[in-house]
C-alpha cells in the first residue's frame, strides 16, 4: 500500500537464521553495553547489606562508585558479561522465536480472542527460552556480582569512614531525614577495597573452592527468579500490544482487523515501546523479591560451620532484620534499567527481524 510502510508480524520461518543470530548477538551486547551501570548499581543495593536503598540510595550507590572507582567503576564484570551475553543471547533468542512459532497455533486454539493468544503464545515462548538459557547465565551472573561487590563478605567495616555533613547527624536522624548512616556509606564503600580479580581467576578459585557447582549457585532461583520474569515479560508485551492496538483502532475509528498495512512506522514503534515499558514496569516489580534473594544468595560467602546459606534462610534474615521493604531492595534501579532495556531491547529486536527477513519475504513486511 503506497505511503506505508508498517510491519506483519515476522515469524521464524521467514528470517535468515544466521544473519538474525550474528547481528542480533552484536546488538545486544551495544545495549547491554549502554545499560550496564544500572545493573552494578542494582547489585549493589540489593547485595551489600546497609546499603541506601531507593531511588536517593542508587544516586548515592553510583556517586560513591564514581568517586571511588570513576567511571570504570560501573562496569566491573562487564568482560564475564559479554563474554557470556553472546552465546546467552544466541539460545535466547533462537528459543523464542522457534517456540513462539510452535506455541502460537495452539495458542490460537485455546484463547478467546488474539489479546488472550498473543499472551499465551509469548507467555510460553518466554520461559522456555529463559530456561534453556539458565545454563549459560547463571555461571556468569555469579562470577559477575561477585566482581561487582568485590567477592567480599557483605558486611560494614567495623571503623568506618565517616563523610563530613553524616558525621554531624545521629544515625536515627539520619535515615529519618533520608541521609546516609556511616555503616550505610561504609557498606557502600566496602565493595572497593584492593585485591580484586578478573572474571576468570575468579571463576577459578570458585571452582578451586566449591567445584563446578559452585558456579551455579543460585540456579534454583535463577530458574524462580528469571524463568516467571521472562514469561511474564514477553507474555504482558504481546498482550499489551494487542489491547493498545484495539484501543488506538477504536479511538481512530479503524476496523479491528486488517489494518497491518495502514499503519504507520511511527505508529508501530510508538505502540511497540510502550507495550515495552509497561512490561518491564510489570515484570520488574512482580519478580523483584526473588532477585533480591537471588544476588544475596549468589554472592554469599561461606559461614562460620563452611556451610553456604540457603534461599530461604537468607529471604528469612533479611526480612526479619528490614522487613518485607527489604524485598524491594534495588527495585528503583531495576525498575529503571528494565524499562530502558525493554524499550532498547523491543526497538532492536524489531529492528533485527525486519533486516533479517529472508528476500522472498520483504515485498511482505
Amino acid at each position: 500500500m503506497p505511503g506505508s510502510s508498517s510491519p506483519t508480524e515476522v515469524d521464524w520461518e521467514k528470517l535468515n537464521k544466521t544473519k538474525f543470530i550474528v547481528v542480533g548477538a552484536g546488538l545486544f551486547s551495544g545495549v547491554t553495553t549502554c545499560l550496564f551501570p544500572l545493573t552494578v548499581v542494582k547489585t549493589r543495593q540489593m547485595a551489600i547489606q546497609g546499603a541506601p536503598t531507593g531511588l536517593w540510595g542508587a544516586k548515592e550507590t553510583a556517586r560513591v562508585i564514581l568517586n571511588t572507582d570513576g567511571i570504570s567503576g560501573l562496569y566491573r564484570g562487564f568482560g564475564t558479561v559479554v563474554f557470556g551475553a553472546i552465546p546467552s543471547r544466541i539460545v535466547y533468542l533462537t528459543t523464542l522465536e522457534a517456540m513462539k512459532s510452535v506455541a502460537t497455533p495452539f495458542a490460537d486454539r485455546i484463547s478467546a480472542n488474539e489479546t488472550q493468544a498473543a499472551g499465551a503464545a509469548n507467555f510460553i515462548a518466554g520461559a522456555v527460552a529463559s530456561l534453556v538459557t539458565q545454563s549459560i547465565i547463571v555461571p556468569v551472573d555469579v562470577v559477575s556480582q561477585r566482581l561487582m561487590v568485590n567477592d567480599r563478605p557483605l558486611q560494614p567495616a567495623s571503623t568506618p569512614k565517616t563523610h563530613p555533613s553524616s558525621s554531624k547527624t545521629s544515625s536515627n536522624g539520619s535515615q529519618k531525614a533520608g541521609l546516609p548512616t556511616n555503616q550505610a556509606r561504609a557498606a557502600s564503600t566496602a565493595a572497593f577495597a584492593p585485591g580484586r580479580q578478573n572474571g576468570f581467576a575468579l571463576a577459578r578459585l570458585i571452582v578451586q573452592q566449591d567445584g563446578v557447582r559452585g558456579l551455579y549457585r543460585g540456579f534454583g532461583a535463577s530458574v524462580a527468579t528469571f524463568v516467571p520474569s521472562s514469561a511474564i515479560w514477553w507474555s504482558a508485551y504481546g498482550a499489551y500490544q494487542k489491547a493498545i492496538w484495539h484501543q488506538y483502532e477504536g479511538l481512530t475509528g479503524q476496523r479491528a482487523e486488517g489494518q497491518m498495512q495502514a499503519r504507520s512506522p511511527s505508529e508501530v514503534v510508538a505502540v511497540q515501546t510502550s507495550s515495552a515499558v509497561l512490561s518491564g514496569l510489570t515484570s520488574a516489580v512482580l519478580t523483584n523479591p526473588l532477585d533480591v534473594v537471588k544476588t544475596r544468595l549468589q554472592v554469599a560467602m561461606r559461614q562460620q560451620d563452611g556451610q553456604h546459606p540457603t534461599f530461604r534462610a537468607i529471604a528469612q534474615k533479611l526480612i526479619a532484620e528490614e522487613g518485607p521493604k527489604g524485598l524491594l531492595r534495588g527495585v528503583a534501579p531495576r525498575i529503571t534499567s528494565t524499562a530502558l532495556w525493554s524499550t532498547c531491547m523491543v526497538t532492536t529486536y524489531e529492528f533485527l527481524k525486519r533486516i533479517c527477513l529472508k528476500p522472498e519475504f520483504r515485498d511482505d513486511s
